[in-house]
């Protein structure tokens, strides 16, 4: 058969897999558009790159709002990927880079609850060694030790998912919710979680990426990852709500 490629083309079986497309998992966009968002992101990172080596010529070591920034848009890289159906695998080396530039992010002027959560809850998922995993909580206890303004410091939500059943901080809203649901029996948490997940993106409208996709980009899909942590350490059984459309089941799922 091999001869005959040479001759006369691929099978048709070989030119099928060519032309298999990832199936997009994200709403609202389709593949053009992620695709556009991962040639954007990359666009910023190259940019990134180059101002990194302009300003360090004039000082001696970066400023840690530029390894967030740098985290940041690795994680909206992260999402694009997911949102357009690529396999997990290939998301692992870029949360690693996402990682390294997080543990250097720290400073006493440190906002940003968010990515906290979004960290700790991608590393659950994806799965990372133990050495990168330690990095954030390490992090995130930087941040609860410090004197930051309380609601940029970690709440039962995450001190939850880092296995910390000593400390203690109610947290807003949705997350406090999720937390709540973490503390029930299993049968109880899989049916609190459906709910939850019912009206999850209507319990961020304050957040800044609620309604993204109506703008002309920026849009990275909308993925409730610390849901979907919450149900990988827990171990609930999913099969009731793996259709949600803000649900990532493929990265609960996924095998190395």
């Amino acid at each position: 058969m091999g001869f005959l490629d040479k001759l006369f083309g691929n099978s048709p079986k070989q030119e099928e897999r060519k032309q298999i497309k990832p199936k997009v998992r994200a709403l609202h966009r389709d593949s053009k558009y992620f695709q556009g968002q991962i040639d954007r992101c990359n666009r910023f990172i190259k940019s990134d790159k180059e101002n990194e080596i302009n300003y360090l010529k004039e000082h001696d070591k970066l400023r840690p709002a530029h390894y967030l920034s740098s985290t940041s848009i690795r994680n909206k890289k992260i999402e694009c990927f997911y949102s357009l159906g690529e396999p997990i695998q290939i998301m692992h080396p870029i949360f690693k880079e996402s990682v390294e530039n997080f543990s250097q992010g720290w400073s006493e002027d440190y906002q940003g609850y968010p990515l906290l959560l979004q960290m700790i809850s991608l590393g659950i998922l994806l799965e990372v060694p133990e050495a990168e995993h330690q990095k954030i909580k390490e992090f995130i206890y930087k941040t609860h030790h410090s004197n930051i303004e309380t609601i940029w410091k970690p709440d039962n939500l995450i001190f939850f998912l880092m296995g910390d059943a000593k400390n203690k901080r109610k947290g807003d809203k949705p997350y406090e919710k999720l937390y709540e649901i973490t503390q029930l029996p299993k049968l109880e948490a899989e049916k609190a979680i459906k709910d939850y997940l019912e009206v999850w993106y209507s319990l961020h409208q304050a957040d800044p990426w609620y309604n993204t996709h109506l703008r002309d980009s920026g849009y990275s899909g909308y993925w409730a990852w610390e849901v979907a942590a919450v149900v990988k350490v827990m171990k609930l059984n999913d099969s009731s709500f793996k259709d949600n459309p803000y649900y990532p089941y493929d990265m609960v799922h996924w095998e190395k």
